[in-house]
Order: structure tokens, then sequence, then C-alpha cells
């Protein structure tokens, strides 16, 4: 038996993606407008590290593959917040090595402003 995603909640994943992608690329234009590419390319860099692995944990979720089966969705579940996990570590870890200066501060306002779209993103959606 599939155990297929309607397409209410594709829709609302996508929602989801696209809500912290422009989360993250707001605040970076608002900090570049007001304190110049120095510090809104960590801001834009953290946004893409809160956004990227959540990317990836949903097409590991959303594959054809994955809905075959419920251990088999449970399976791609357990790999997809593995990865997730994987990749945002390889990612901080890639910034913070090669972006010099860092800016840490905003590196981190950005990756946890899209982490907080989240929530928002499926209280819209759930409202519609």
């Amino acid at each position: 038996m599939a155990f297929l995603l309607p397409e209410t909640e594709m829709h609302t994943v996508r929602n989801i993606l696209l809500a912290q992608a422009v989360t993250g690329l707001v605040l970076a234009a608002i900090v570049w407008f007001w304190l110049g590419s120095e510090r809104a390319i960590p801001t834009l860099l953290g946004g893409l590290i809160g956004v990227v692995p959540n990317a990836f944990l949903a097409a590991r979720l959303l594959s054809p593959r994955a809905g075959s089966s419920a251990k088999s969705l449970v399976r791609a579940g357990w790999v997809g917040e593995a990865g997730k996990l994987a990749i945002t570590a390889l990612l901080f870890v890639a910034v913070i090595v090669n972006l010099k200066p860092l800016h840490p501060g905003f590196l981190f306002a950005g990756y946890i402003a899209t982490l907080l779209a989240l929530p928002v993103a499926v209280l819209f959606d759930r409202g519609r």
C-alpha cells in the first residue's frame, strides 16, 4: 500500500521552504541596506544553511520510494534527518572556515530567522 502525500501536503512543504528562503533573502536585503554587504553575506549564508538541509529532508520524505510502505517512509525520515544534520554541520563548518570576516551574529541571525519561519509558515498555511 502506498503512502503518498496528498497534493495539499506537498503544497504545504513547498510553501514552508519558500517562506524560509524569502525570510533569509529579506533579512539579508535589510542588513545589506543598513549595514552593507560585509554583514549581509553572512546573514544570507545563515539563511541558506537553514533552508538547504530542510529541502534535503523534504526531498527524502516526498520521494516516491519513501511512500511505498510504512517501513520505507520511516527509513526515509531517518536518513533525511541524519542527512539534514550532517548537511547543516558541513555548511556551518564551510562558512566558518572560509568566510572572512565572519560576523557570527549575522550568520546565526540568518539561520535562526529561517528556522523561525517554519512554524509561522505552517500557521499561515493551515489557516487557508
